[in-house]
């Protein structure tokens, strides 16, 4: 029995031995290797399956955006201004997806307990009066609206908030697209003046609050320190910046948050005496870049158009100006370069432009923000005016909603910078989905018109040009014309998506 015992610890440890040192060697071997040779381990080849980035994408399964509420209320000591404002929302056609959506989805409005709509279906599009009672709920008061689409109705939303009022005490035609928000962001908009006023919202969809700190810049920097509000979970926060810098003729507003993102609006009122002037809530404009463009720049014989431009850094910028129409760039009869000091907010007048909507393009020496001021009438008669922020390109998908008006009209303004391309324009009217392909030269801008709409998706289908667009809006003619604008804002089709493969 011991000599067994023996003889197989002697055959365990040979075979033992034989194993430490073929892992020993292999390791070694290894080792050196790696020092002569880069070498890659394919983990998802040892588990046995085909070669997959860790990182991919998938249809969108859950997508958040807020809308301002109304804007003119919610201050306290201050009276609201009742206005008739309306949420649209849409769900684009099925096809405009990647790939189908599988499962059921839901796409809701809601403003604090109030469920104003809910859609289930493509396409699908609904407005509501935000003043509507819906069963036994209560009408929604100085809460934000939040969207959000679940499921198979996450991908390809867009959401609106529209009101048109022509008062004595207030004028404007204002459209406002639903956003997911951001932490750094320009808004330019307002100006001094009797009876002018600026109104920022900040909104939070997140469910954690979220500090926000606001700055205003402007012609000759920064003015006074920045404020701090913090913003509950799904709520807003409604700051009056007249009262503090009412005699800013070009303010700029710079919004920085922390512990998550919030959407921002400034809403732009202008009543001198018994006469009003307009109204419109601007969104953020795009990032600071060396080259930005401003679509559907609206310019009027009976008022004036103007580019403002904001300098975040530390450097002072010179700012290149062009304009561009359907056929050709359009010379300026003014000046069109502007100096702008570093922090500091500058304006260019756009002088010698025939009637028409054009995209103005600014080309910097530093990165700045800018957007366009449009004003219809001369301040004698009610007038109205529009802000055009300057847009981001539309990477996949570009959505806007909209609610069926009689009285109102509008247009896609698109243009194609870098190179040239072809979109398809897809409008859904009646529930029925419509299409047609613009070509769009580089540098050049095409229009598109919205009749009888309650959506347009937007997408480029060939060439190498970043796409670009503005909606208008407007009613009436002449010097009493409203008017709006608001960016195409880019829809949100897919997100991204983890991947893990087992060990062996």
């Amino acid at each position: 029995m011991g000599a067994g015992l023996t003889s197989g610890v002697q055959r365990l440890n040979v075979a033992g031995v034989a194993r430490v040192l073929l892992v020993v060697g292999a390791g070694v071997g290894l080792v050196h290797f790696a020092t002569v040779q880069p070498v890659g381990i394919d983990l998802a080849a040892a588990a046995g399956e085909e070669q997959t980035s860790l990182v991919g994408t998938s249809l969108a399964t859950r997508v958040a955006q807020t809308c301002p509420g109304p804007e003119l209320s919610g201050i306290a000591g201050l009276p609201d201004v009742p206005v008739p404002a309306t949420i649209s929302v849409a769900a684009g056609p099925a096809d405009l997806l990647p790939v189908p959506a599988r499962g059921a989805g839901e796409l809701t409005a809601t403003s604090g307990a109030t469920k104003l709509l809910a859609l289930d279906s493509r396409p699908g599009e609904e407005t509501v009066a935000m003043s509507r009672v819906i069963g036994p709920r209560t009408p929604p008061g100085s809460d934000p609206v939040l969207l959000i689409g679940q499921g198979a109705m996450a991908p390809a939303i867009a959401g609106t908030q529209e009101w048109l009022l022509n008062s004595t005490d207030l004028r404007g035609l204002v459209t406002t697209p639903c956003g997911a928000g951001g932490s750094d962001l320009w808004l330019l908009g307002g100006g001094s003046g009797p009876g002018r006023q600026e109104r920022l919202v900040l909104t939070n969809p997140g469910a954690n609050p979220v500090s926000a700190e606001v700055s205003v810049h402007g012609s000759s920097g920064r003015l006074g320190d920045p404020v701090v509000e913090t913003v509950a979970p799904g709520g807003r926060v409604s700051v009056l910046l007249d009262a503090r810098y009412g005699a800013e003729t070009t303010p700029a507003v710079h919004v920085r948050s922390g512990g998550g993102g919030v959407q921002a609006t400034l809403t732009d009122t202008w009543v001198a005496g018994s006469t009003a002037l307009g109204a419109e809530t601007t969104v953020p404009a795009a990032t600071p870049g060396t080259v930005v463009v401003v679509p559907g720049v609206v310019v009027d014989a009976d008022g004036s158009t103007a580019v403002r431009v904001a300098v975040p850094g530390e450097r002072g910028a010179v700012v290149r100006f062009s304009v561009l129409d359907r056929d050709a760039p359009v010379p300026l009869k003014g000046e069109s370069v502007l100096s702008v000091p570093a922090g500091a907010v500058g304006e260019l007048p756009l002088a010698g432009l025939p009637d028409g909507t054009f995209s103005v393009t600014l080309r910097a020496d530093v990165p700045v923000v800018a957007s366009a001021f449009t004003r219809i009438g001369t301040g004698k008669v009610p007038g109205d005016f529009a802000w055009s922020p300057a847009t981001t390109g539309v990477g996949s998908l570009g959505g806007a909603a909209f609610r069926r008006s009689d009285s109102v009209a509008r247009t896609a303004h698109l243009v194609s910078t870098g190179g040239n391309a072809t979109a398809e324009v897809i409008t859904v009217v009646d529930g029925e989905r419509r299409s047609r392909e613009v070509e769009l030269l580089a540098d050049r801008v095409a229009t598109a018109p919205l009749d009888g709409a309650t959506s347009v998706w937007v997408r480029r289908i060939t060439g190498s040009g970043e796409l670009r667009g503005t909606i208008v809006s407007s009613s009436g003619t002449g010097r009493g014309r409203l008017l709006s604008s608001m960016p195409l804002s880019e829809s949100m089709l897919t997100s991204e998506v983890s991947r893990a493969f087992p060990l062996p």
